[in-house]
C-alpha cells in the first residue's frame, strides 16, 4: 500500500528511482509562504460557508500561521519524501491536528488549482519587485537627459553616422522603450492577478464555495472564472517570460552601446571603475565585463521564453505534470531579470558621458548631409531626389580625398557647379551639427523644445505607473495581513458567524467588504 496522502488507489510505494525525478520540493521551497497563505484563505472561506466546522477551521488557521512563521524563521523545512509543498504542509497539519481535523483543509480543492494559485502568488510578488526596480531605471535616464538637451552627438544607422541629435534625445529614447517594458510588465501582472482557487481539479466543485471571498483574501483583482481554463492555462507564464525577455533585450541593446562607446575608438562614454573589470595578464585593461554580462544573459532570457513556449505547444487541455517545469522556467527568469534591472540605475548614473568627444565626432563624418539636401529643397526649389544626388556626390568627392564638410570652399564650389548659388552664411548654418540639431522642432524630433516636451510626458507616465504599482502593492499587502490576522485571532471563533465577522473586520478594517463593493479593477 502507498503511504502518500493520495495513495489509496495504489498497491505500492512510488519507486525510489524516480523520487529525485518527480519531486517538486526543491523548487517549491521558494513559495512556501504563498502556499500557506492560499490555504489560510481557502480554510477561512470553508469555515465561513459552513463547509467545514468553524472550530476545525479555527484550529487549522492557527496551525497554518504557526507553520508560516516557523518556516520564515527557519525552524522547519520541506521534506523530500513528501513530494511537494502542498503535501508537506498538509501532512504536517495532519500530524499536528489529526486526519479528522487537518484532513479537512483540502476540502473542495485540488492540487491542480492549488499549484497554479501558488505560482501566481509567487510570480505576482516578483513582478511587483521588478516593476519597482524598473521605475528608477527610467527616472535615472530622464534625470540625466534633462541637462543635455542642447549637447550634440551623432546618431547612427547601420553603425554609420546618420544625423546630429542631442545627448538627451539618445538617453530619452531608452526611457521610452523601458516605459513600454513597464507597460508590458503591468499587463503581465494583471493577467497573473486572477484567482484560480476554487476551480478544483478541472470542473469546479459541488461544495457551495465563495471564490469572490478567496479572491479578496488573496488580494487578486478578479476571479479566473472558467475552471478548465484556470487549471490548464499558463499564458500568464508566457506573458511574464515574453515581457522579461523583451526587457532583457532592451537592456542588451543599451549594454551594446555602452560597450562600444567606452572603447578607445569611440571614447564617448567612460565606465566608472566600480562597473569595470581588469585583466589577469594585461595591466592596462579596463573591461566592460559587467555590461557584457547584461548582453550575454539576454540570450538566457530568450531561451527561457522559448522553453516556456515549447513546453506549452503540445499540451492537451486540463492539468498536466509538464506544468512542473513552469516553476523551474519562471523562477529562473524572474530571478535573472530582477538581478539585471537592479544594476541599471547605478550603471547609468555613474557612467561619464564625454560630451566634447560626442560633439567632435558629430562634425567629422557628414552628419549634416541630410539637412544640406533639405536646404536645397527649401531655399533653392530643387527636388529632394535631385538634392540627394547633389549632396551625395559632394560627400563622395570629399570622402575620396579624405576630407569632410570642414572644407567649406569645396562645398560652395560643388554647389556652384550644380548651378546653385547659395549664401555662405546659410550653408555654414546647415553644415553645423549643433545648429541642425537645434532646428529639428517637429513633434518627436531632437530639438530641445521637442525633447523637453517628451521628457515631461515620460515623467508623467512614470508617476502614473508608480500610482498603479502602489495600488497593487497595497492591495496585496492588505490581503496578506488580513489573512494572518484572521489566523491570529482564530482561537476566538466558536461559530461560522464568528468567523465571518472576523473575516469582515480584520485589519485593514473593511478590506474584504470594500474590495467586493468596489468591484473588479
Amino acid at each position: 500500500m502507498s503511504t502518500k496522502l493520495w495513495g489509496g488507489r495504489f498497491s505500492k510505494e512510488v519507486d525510489a528511482s524516480i523520487t529525485g525525478w518527480t519531486e517538486s520540493v526543491t523548487i517549491d521551497s521558494k513559495m512556501v509562504v504563498e502556499d500557506i497563505w492560499g490555504s489560510m484563505a481557502h480554510v477561512s472561506m470553508l469555515g465561513v460557508k459552513g463547509i467545514i466546522p468553524p472550530k476545525d477551521a479555527a484550529a487549522i488557521l492557527s496551525k497554518l500561521l504557526e507553520f508560516q512563521d516557523g518556516y520564515v524563521a527557519g525552524s522547519w523545512q520541506l521534506q523530500l519524501e513528501r513530494e511537494d509543498v502542498h503535501m508537506n504542509v498538509e501532512a504536517r497539519l495532519i500530524d499536528a491536528l489529526s486526519i479528522d481535523v487537518g484532513g479537512k483543509m483540502h476540502t473542495g480543492r485540488s492540487r491542480n488549482d492549488q499549484v497554479v494559485l501558488d505560482s501566481k502568488l509567487y510570480t505576482r510578488r516578483r513582478l511587483l519587485e521588478l516593476r519597482e526596480r524598473l521605475l528608477p531605471v527610467i527616472e535615472t535616464l530622464l534625470e540625466r537627459a534633462g541637462g543635455m538637451t542642447e549637447d550634440v552627438m551623432s546618431s547612427y544607422t547601420h553603425v554609420q553616422h546618420a544625423q546630429p541629435i542631442s545627448v538627451a534625445y539618445w538617453l530619452s529614447h531608452y526611457a521610452a522603450v523601458f516605459l513600454r517594458d513597464l507597460d508590458r510588465l503591468k499587463r503581465a501582472y494583471d493577467l497573473t492577478d486572477e484567482n484560480p482557487l476554487g476551480s478544483g481539479a478541472i470542473a469546479g466543485t459541488s461544495f457551495p464555495i465563495d471564490r469572490e471571498l478567496t479572491k479578496d483574501l488573496l488580494g487578486f483583482q478578479k476571479v479566473h472564472e472558467h475552471g478548465l481554463d484556470a487549471t490548464s492555462a499558463r499564458d500568464f507564464m508566457l506573458e511574464v517570460l515574453s515581457a522579461s525577455a523583451i526587457l532583457s533585450t532592451t537592456a542588451s541593446r543599451l549594454a551594446e552601446e555602452f560597450i562600444f562607446w567606452s572603447s578607445y575608438e569611440f571614447r564617448t562614454l567612460t565606465l566608472d571603475d566600480g562597473f569595470a573589470m581588469g585583466s589577469s595578464m594585461m595591466p592596462q585593461k579596463k573591461n566592460p565585463g559587467t555590461v557584457e554580462l547584461i548582453r550575454g544573459r539576454s540570450g538566457r532570457m530568450s531561451g527561457l521564453l522559448m522553453a516556456g513556449l515549447t513546453m506549452m505547444k503540445g499540451l492537451p487541455s486540463g492539468y498536466n505534470r509538464d506544468f512542473h517545469e513552469e516553476k523551474e522556467i519562471l523562477w529562473e527568469a524572474l530571478d535573472l531579470i530582477n538581478r539585471l534591472v537592479e544594476i541599471l540605475p547605478p550603471l547609468i548614473k555613474s557612467t561619464t558621458i564625454n560630451k566634447e568627444r560626442m560633439a567632435e565626432l558629430s562634425y567629422g563624418n557628414f552628419s549634416t548631409a541630410t539637412e544640406l539636401a533639405n536646404y536645397l529643397v527649401r531655399s533653392h526649389n530643387v527636388s529632394f531626389r535631385q538634392s540627394h544626388h547633389i549632396v551625395g556626390s559632394l560627400v563622395g568627392e570629399l570622402s575620396r580625398r579624405g576630407e569632410n564638410f570642414s572644407n567649406f570652399a569645396a562645398c560652395i564650389d560643388h554647389l556652384k557647379k550644380n548651378n546653385i548659388h547659395a549664401r555662405e552664411e546659410e550653408v555654414k548654418q546647415v553644415l553645423d551639427p549643433q545648429q541642425v540639431m537645434l532646428s529639428y522642432k517637429s513633434l518627436g524630433g531632437t530639438g530641445p523644445e521637442a525633447v523637453r516636451s517628451m521628457l515631461e510626458k515620460f515623467k508623467k507616465a512614470c508617476e502614473a505607473h508608480r500610482r498603479h504599482l502602489e495600488d497593487d502593492q497595497r492591495r496585496v499587502a492588505s490581503a496578506y495581513e488580513a489573512c494572518r490576522t484572521i489566523a491570529r485571532q482564530a482561537s476566538s471563533v466558536k461559530s461560522a458567524a464568528d468567523l465571518e465577522r472576523l473575516v469582515q473586520t480584520s485589519p485593514p478594517k473593511g478590506f474584504v467588504g470594500s474590495a467586493r463593493s468596489e468591484g473588479q479593477h
